[in-house]
């Protein structure tokens, strides 16, 4: 099975929504939609800042975040989330919308909901449940996900500035984490617990690899 073959399955176990662009073998990419794939992705966030910081910030931005609802036509999404870590991810225009709770086969997951133009992962690891019980392992040199970016998540974590972050639906919102950001922030070690993600387009280098479960 050839490897872009692949990675439409493993999109469409994770949930995303994006018409996949593959990468040539060279620094130029080719661009060109495939599939459609599913998922929204937005996760909750709770940063922890480094021991020698402390946050800062409007009392309104420690509150907790909004509930809101899910978009119009949500598909239902996987109970358990995929795993996806890597050496960085870096996140441009983002906006930290609110909490969402999305529907699962037997209820709903909460998570938290990340509004995003760009988001470029070098040396992703991709861990998603798989029917039977077995997991799915993808991994590629850089996956980017433009265009219209939302991504749903039950944690994220990293370090912001060598400070450690963890962010999650049940914790507010620290003062040193902005709800939007034109400039690009970068996390260093992100591991995002990924519930559902979309965008326009899905472009990932061909060094994309499905080691055996």
């Amino acid at each position: 099975m050839p490897w872009h073959a692949d990675l439409r399955i493993v999109t469409a176990l994770l949930g995303i929504s994006a018409a996949v662009a593959l990468a040539a073998p060279d620094p130029a990419r080719a661009s060109g939609p495939t599939p459609t794939l599913d998922g929204p992705t937005c996760p909750t966030i709770d940063c922890t800042p480094g021991p020698t910081r402390t946050p800062t910030g409007s009392a309104e931005a420690r509150k907790p975040l909004p509930q809101i609802s899910p978009e119009p036509g949500q598909p239902v999404v996987a109970a358990t989330p995929a795993h996806w870590t890597g050496s960085r991810v870096t996140l441009t225009g983002l906006r930290i919308e609110g909490i969402v709770k999305l529907p699962t086969a037997d209820g709903t997951v909460t998570t938290l909901k990340f509004k995003l133009d760009r988001a470029v992962s070098d040396d992703l690891l991709l861990e998603a449940p798989a029917p039977a019980g077995r997991t799915l392992h993808l991994r590629t040199s850089e996956l980017t996900l433009d265009g219209n970016v939302a991504f749903y998540a039950t944690r994220l974590a990293g370090k912001l500035l060598d400070n450690k972050i963890t962010l999650t639906p049940d914790l507010p919102l620290p003062g040193s984490i902005p709800l939007a950001s034109a400039a690009p922030i970068t996390v260093t070690e992100p591991a995002i617990d990924m519930v559902f993600v979309h965008s326009d387009t899905l472009t990932a280098r061909s060094t994309l690899k499905l080691p055996p479960n």
